[in-house]
């Protein structure tokens, strides 16, 4: 059955970290906002809770997008969690604060992204923080994202920082002013957890609720164009279809991988693949989908003396210190320490990331060894493997099909710059400060001492850091979706703003670039 229900100044696919603060935004700004999501309300009360986040991966909260088979990977299948509840990503993920750098930014506007330079981003990011730690020229307070210290860290998290230190990583208190070691700062409110609908939605609704529709529930299979012009959305809701119209601008704010198979189920995308799908095509625009980036993470699992989160999940005192005083093991996010590192002095900033995870664990926490244990990994920040989302089918319920191409780059510099930073995680190791706990190596079962071990450990552990960008990316180039205001070229009144944009992925993790671009966003179609 088919209807129409509500015509509304412009319509937002998408409640994640980009979608709350797009909608936000320009109710803020006095437009009639409906905010569409395919999840349900964020009422599950795990949300609210750090250390939960891998309970909530693979269940009703996230899509679970599976890839297709990876020849880097051994031919392995990885799983994407991807969120799928109002607040989205930021509502499982891992809560790390890690910005990126100026290079990052001023890459963007050097590869065509006009005006997205290190200055703009470095004003938007700043803008969104209400960091704990005070303001100061790299960071900002009195924003709607709160930035702050991990409560309580876990004993293996702080040998590691001292193992940092023992190989000469300066541990640094704010890795934006200075490269090395840190805790990660985590956005958290008093040790819970702080997504995007906490930052932009909740506060929205309370004080322009008239003005912003939020649906749940509801799957958006196409974006309706009219004469070349997006005039709104098909919603899929149980058996029922439904359009809901936009006077102004339809922006997509679905995710990397989500936007360009909506983008595909819209008729923009390459002509020949959507005939062949019997979708019609409204704009032939083979980039869509397509320069999909990711940062790869492998890590190593060793068994320590006590120190970890094992068996917090289990006992009552912890949940109860939580409710109590919002303390212990329940407010850890899991990434609880990182350190930024260079490969070669010939690179402009760090391209490999370390992160310490106080628990064993392997395969997104699906393999948990049951003993207490760290888990370190490697994660290559700037990789020059490119992937690809397209459509397996027309019906959207259907998944996209996902074939990320990691370490499937000619000249083999990712799995080289993997093997450098896993040589630096066998170091650590190897230290004073962690050797001293490891009771006992799990994964590998002994330590990797030759490059060909580690390129195999690679390949065998190697696992999405959930960091997907660049399927819709922004640029001035014909093969760019998305111009540098965010308009997709070849239909008017529609945009896509969220990580699918980036041009290229930053040298951190992605859900404050997300919120930026969101907020940037919301000022684009409010001054157009």
């Amino acid at each position: 059955m088919t209807g129409e229900r509500g015509t509304y100044d412009h319509v937002v696919v998408g409640a994640g970290s980009a979608g709350c603060a797009v909608a936000a935004g320009l109710a803020r700004a006095g437009a009639r906002v409906a905010l569409i999501e395919a999840g349900p309300p964020a009422r599950d009360p795990r949300l609210g809770i750090p250390a939960m986040a891998a309970d909530l991966w693979f269940g009703r909260h996230d899509w679970a997008v599976p890839t297709a088979p990876q020849p880097g990977l051994d031919g392995r299948v990885d799983t994407w969690p991807r969120g799928r509840v109002v607040g989205g990503s930021s509502a499982i993920n891992a809560m790390m604060w890690v910005r990126g750098v100026d290079a990052d930014y001023d890459g963007w506007a050097a590869a065509g992204a006009t005006g997205w330079d290190a200055t703009t981003m470095r004003g938007l990011l700043h803008g969104l923080e209400d960091d704990e730690r005070g303001a100061t020229a790299h960071r900002g307070v009195g924003g709607p994202v709160r930035v702050e210290r991990q409560r309580d860290p876990r004993p293996v998290t702080l040998a590691f920082l001292d193992a940092c230190g023992e190989l000469g990583i300066p541990v640094v208190d704010d890795y934006h002013a200075e490269e090395g070691a840190a805790l990660t700062m985590v956005t958290q409110r008093r040790g819970r957890r702080w997504s995007a609908a906490d930052a932009f939605l909740v506060p929205a609704l309370a004080d322009v609720g008239d003005r912003l529709t939020v649906r749940t529930g509801a799957t958006v299979s196409r974006v309706v164009v009219a004469h070349g012009r997006a005039v709104g959305v098909e919603l899929l809701t149980g058996r029922f279809r439904e359009v809901v119209r936009a006077e102004g601008e339809v922006i997509l704010c679905a995710g990397a991988v989500a936007s360009p198979a909506l983008l595909w189920r819209s008729g923009v995308g390459p002509a020949d693949e959507l005939r062949a799908l019997g979708l019609g095509v409204v704009v032939d625009a083979p980039g869509v989908g397509a320069d999909l980036q990711d940062h790869v993470a492998s890590g190593m699992v060793v068994g320590t003396a006590g120190g970890s989160l094992h068996g917090a999940d289990r006992d009552p005192r912890v949940l109860a210190s939580w409710l109590l005083r919002r303390r212990g093991p329940a407010t850890s996010n899991l990434g609880e320490a990182l350190a930024l590192l260079r490969t070669s002095e010939d690179e402009p900033a760090p391209d490999v990331e370390l992160l310490a995870i106080p628990a064993p664990m392997l395969d997104h926490g699906r393999t948990r060894f049951p003993r207490h244990g760290l888990t370190v990994a490697a994660i290559v920040l700037v990789p020059e493997s490119r992937g690809r989302v397209t459509l397996a089918a027309a019906d959207p319920r259907r998944p996209p099909r996902v074939a990320p191409g990691t370490f499937e780059d000619p000249g083999g510099v990712d799995l080289r710059r993997m093997v450098t930073g896993l040589r630096t995680v066998e170091a650590l190791l190897g230290t004073r400060a962690l050797g001293g706990r490891i009771e006992e190596r799990l994964v590998p079962s002994a330590p990797a001492t030759d490059d060909a071990a580690l390129r195999a450990h690679a390949r065998a552990t190697g696992q999405t850091l959930y960091h997907p960008v660049g399927t819709c990316r922004m640029g001035s180039d014909d093969r760019a979706v998305v111009d540098p205001a965010l308009r997709v070229r070849g239909v008017d009144g529609l945009r896509v703003a969220d990580a699918s944009v980036m041009p290229r992925i930053v040298r951190g993790h992605t859900n404050a670039a997300a919120m930026a671009i969101g907020v940037r966003a919301a000022a684009l179609v409010g001054a157009a």
